[in-house]
């Protein structure tokens, strides 16, 4: 039977291998989703700042003293102007970030491909009023995914200009910031000409509906999806059966990180404009919730290693611990291990999936706020607390920790009787060969007694 059940792993494994397994490989290698996955995460100090311009109004609410109610009302402004330049241009900061990181990958002037991204989007997603005024109500959030496509769009064309040699070249002794510049002069021609034509013919299909809010249209049932408790957990699962097989979940980044600061930015809106929040998963959630004690929410594997009979689980147990408090299971992980044992299989994934998004069906039942923080590299609970400012959060992560000792423990006896079997075999041997020397040396005793 259990030879049964190893050949139905190895076959499983073998078709992940075959399939996962390259995907990743490609996706972790594609300059286009590197870029895109980089740029991400370099947009998490706009996201704090405007975190706390979100929070830092409602203080009013709960110090009903004159000198704050003062203060605010004569500086309150200062935290609608944070933001503004920090979420209210997070398109733009996305545009350059990805600019920057896809210009590294081709050894391209780096301002020079920032800048040529940026016109790009600016002459998409910006608008004027009737008095010449700019109108930049897509730099946000809202032009995050038109950012990304033209930002990879705008660095391809200056390449392909520099690879052909269709750029003004000066002569050697011209310093080198001065020739970069005269490098930019044909690709810029060349993006404006065609993001001015992209902007007309935009114009003309939609009836002045800005490129941005078009693409939005068009990816808005895919992009919605993300919120839905099955999607939710069909994409745990995937990140914990990327995990499970050795391969980090960030592949997964370039996809799904837009999505999580598009809904954080929405859910930020809609708090400081008084509207209902709408958004569950963001990076805040995923991280304080899904990978709460880390990855496949272990916490409760830690605690049956912890009162165990076996020694070497009780080792990797308590080496385990302390990183667990900080979201880090990486020492679980390899030292059980998790990866590609197929009795933990079951309960990481699957298991770890559905508690991991527990919080999350809270939320939905109206029974813990919805994010508004992305809590920066702090210990389990804070973690959990302040991505909604819900003390309720505690709670639920105890019961998080409780169902994840009752998912882990059954699973994790198996193993367990399988180490002290193991370990009384090696006691045995020792025993052994303890024996076997002492009697070896009475043999040589008796032979010196006897001489």
């Amino acid at each position: 039977m259990e030879s049964k059940k190893e050949s139905t792993f190895d076959k499983v494994e073998g078709f992940i291998r075959k399939t996962l397994v390259p995907i990743a490989n490609k996706v972790d290698n594609n300059p286009y989703l590197t870029a895109i996955k980089k740029g991400m995460v370099v947009l998490t100090p706009a996201l704090l700042l405007g975190s706390i311009a979100a929070i830092f109004p409602s203080i009013p609410e709960f110090i009903k003293a004159a000198s704050v109610q003062n203060w605010f009302e004569q500086y309150g402004y200062i935290f609608s102007l944070l933001s503004k330049v920090s979420l209210g241009l997070v398109g733009l900061y996305a545009v350059l970030a990805i600019a920057y990181f896809l210009s590294e990958e081709w050894k391209l002037y780096t301002i020079g491909s920032m800048i040529l991204s940026a016109i790009g989007f600016l002459l998409v997603s910006m608008d004027l009023d009737k008095d010449g005024n700019i109108i930049a109500s897509y730099l946000d959030s809202k032009g995050l995914f038109a950012g990304i496509f033209i930002s990879i769009i705008c660095v391809s064309i200056y390449r392909f200009f520099t690879k052909h040699k269709l750029v003004i070249k000066m002569p050697e002794g011209v310093p080198d910031f001065v020739s970069s510049s005269f490098e930019l002069i044909t690709p810029t021609a060349a993006i404006g000409a065609l993001f001015i034509m992209v902007r007309a013919i935009t114009d003309a299909l939609s009836g002045g509906v800005l490129l941005p809010q078009v693409i939005m249209n068009i990816l808005a049932p895919a992009i919605g999806s993300l919120d839905s408790l099955w999607v939710i957990y069909f994409v745990l699962v995937l990140r914990l059966v990327f995990w499970f097989f050795g391969i980090h979940s960030a592949v997964l980044s370039p996809i799904l990180s837009p999505i999580m600061v598009q809904y954080l930015s929405e859910n930020l809106a809609n708090h400081e404009a008084g509207q209902p929040l709408t958004h569950v998963v963001t990076g805040g959630t995923l991280s304080a919730f899904a990978n709460f004690t880390g990855s496949g929410v272990t916490m409760g594997l830690v605690i049956a290693m912890l009162v165990s009979r076996s020694q070497r689980y009780k080792k990797v147990g308590a080496v385990g611990l302390l990183p667990s408090l900080f979201g880090i299971n990486e020492p679980i992980l390899f030292g059980v291990p998790i990866i590609l044992n197929p009795v933990l299989m079951i309960p990481f994934i699957f298991g770890g999936a559905f508690v991991g998004m527990i919080p999350m069906i809270f939320m939905k039942l109206g029974l813990l706020n919805y994010p508004i923080f992305d809590p920066p590299y702090v210990p389990v609970f804070m973690e959990g607390f302040l991505t909604g400012f819900d003390w309720r959060s505690i709670p639920i992560q105890l019961l998080q920790i409780a169902l994840s000792f009752g998912l882990y423990l059954p699973f994790f006896k198996v193993l367990e009787r399988q180490e002290l079997e193991q370990e009384k075999v090696v006691s045995a041997n020792k025993d052994q060969s303890i024996t076997q020397v002492i009697s070896d040396e009475d043999e040589a005793l008796l032979a010196d007694l006897d001489f």
